[in-house]
């Protein structure tokens, strides 16, 4: 009987050593599988970031380069404008100012508008360097817009080195941001 009352206990070990084995290869698998879903789900969010990211910046890029576009285009048209006033006031002193006067206004006007939508814009350029063009861009077309005011000569060779220095770094970090983007791996061809 003796023998035969260990025999019941070896029996009750291995199960319960069976099952704590399982039990404990299913934990650990558990906590395995947590970790790499935390992993996955942090790459996930890591890769949703760097594409927000990159709408944003790209997005940004070319609408700044579409305001300073647009403020070299009003800068010159307000200029024109100005010319185009002194030389009638030189031609005709006797007609009003005011109905002269008037598409100046307007070409000033335009002008302010294009550079506060350029100013509003540029700080959210994210390469500094851009940044910095852009900037440089934007005050030389401030400086050039109140020297047209007062009548004093610009330098529009200055003011268009700037800006096209400011067009080719956007342009430069437009085509960076895509070369270094994911690429799109073509489906294989059927044969």
């Amino acid at each position: 009987m003796a023998a035969g009352g260990w025999n019941w206990f070896w029996i009750v070990s291995s199960m319960l050593l069976g099952q704590a084995t399982v039990l404990a290869s299913g934990i650990f698998n558990n906590r395995s599988q947590f970790r790499r879903e935390a992993l996955a789900r942090k790459a996930d969010r890591h890769k949703v970031l760097a594409e927000r990211r990159e709408t944003f910046e790209l997005t940004h890029l070319v609408e700044v380069n579409t305001l300073l576009r647009n403020a070299m285009a009003t800068l010159l048209a307000f200029s024109s404008a100005r010319h185009l006033y002194r030389s009638r006031m030189q031609a005709e002193p006797s007609e009003p100012p005011e109905s002269l006067r008037q598409p100046v206004t307007d070409a000033s006007d335009a002008s302010d508008a294009a550079l506060d939508a350029l100013r509003s814009q540029v700080g959210f350029i994210l390469a500094n360097n851009v940044r910095a063009l852009a900037d440089a861009a934007e005050e030389a077309i401030t400086r050039a817009a109140s020297a047209v005011s007062l009548d004093a000569p610009v330098d529009f060779t200055d003011v268009s080195k700037k800006a096209n220095a400011a067009y080719e770094a956007l342009a430069a970090r437009v085509r960076d941001i895509y070369a270094t983007a994911d690429p799109v791996t073509p489906a294989p061809a059927a044969s």
